[in-house]
């Protein structure tokens, strides 16, 4: 991935470069080119002219090319190097140890914040606790004992339904939250991801996993949008940004997951069989 980088990084340089020459020599042309004809030097003018005729053409392949090849993984590449860069867990402020008293602080905090809650929901099959709403934040909460991968997966894909086929948002930040006594290694992999659709990634669904065993809170918290300030005030009851002392150790998996982003290819991606997890 960082060879891979590396590359855009130096083909957007080069796109960059290409475009800055070519706006300053139109604008130079516009100023000066009827200037220069009438000086007497139209060899010079001519040959400006056909510069810069070849210069937009440049500038309008390397745009299309660069949006061909990169800018399509773009959001994937920085969501996997900040799941990279982020501490491997949180530790949360608040002192429930039970699941459901966990889950009745969290609900509550949600009402002193004036979400709209709906409790004990089933979403296409799937258990929820609830379901609490205010203008485009809605915030998910799933109760159980123990949480592995497949539970994730699965709540999530309802999740994802519900936001865009049921309540029909086209904008905002969704959380799923997990309060669980024990979450296995493939359901804390996934506690980073971040799921984005639109055209302009509008729709944001993050994970959060409260782990009562260990009072840790697994979620991507290095990034500062709206779905980390939900998590960290709702779930962790803690302000953000989130002070050092909450913040946990790097996980093996963050290891792991660098070892395979090495091998990052973008074809493979481009053609939906490369995954992070």
């Amino acid at each position: 991935m960082r060879e891979f980088r590396k590359k855009q990084r130096l083909f957007k340089l080069v796109k960059n470069a290409v475009v800055i020459v070519t706006a300053i020599l139109l604008f130079f042309l516009i100023g000066f080119e009827k200037a220069i004809y009438e000086g007497g030097a139209e060899s010079v003018a001519l040959a400006l002219h056909y510069s810069a005729e070849v210069l937009v053409i440049a500038s309008l392949a390397l745009v299309l090319l660069y949006s061909s090849k990169y800018s399509k993984c773009d959001t994937f590449l920085t969501n996997v190097e900040l799941e990279l860069s982020d501490c491997g867990y949180y530790l949360t402020n608040r002192s429930e140890k039970t699941v459901d008293e966990y889950s009745r602080a969290i609900r509550d905090t949600l009402i002193e914040n004036a979400f709209g809650i709906e409790e004990n929901l089933e979403l296409t099959e799937l258990d929820f606790a609830l379901r609490g709403t205010k203008r485009n934040e809605v915030f998910y909460l799933v109760k159980t004992d123990e949480l592995d991968k497949n539970d994730v997966i699965a709540h999530l894909d309802s999740v994802v339904y519900d936001f865009t086929a049921v309540m029909m948002k086209r904008s905002g930040n969704a959380v799923l939250t997990f309060v669980c006594n024990k979450a296995d290694d493939g359901a804390i992999e996934l506690s980073k991801t971040i799921t984005v659709m639109g055209r302009k990634e509008k729709v944001k669904i993050a994970i959060a996993i409260a782990e009562l065993e260990t009072s840790r809170v697994y979620f991507l918290g290095n990034s500062p949008t709206k779905c980390q300030q939900m998590i960290a005030n709702y779930v962790m009851s803690s302000e953000v940004p989130i002070p050092d002392t909450l913040k946990g150790e790097r996980l093996p998996y963050q290891d792991a997951l660098e070892e395979r982003m090495k091998s990052f290819d973008l074809n493979e991606y481009r053609r939906g069989n490369f995954f992070s997890h």
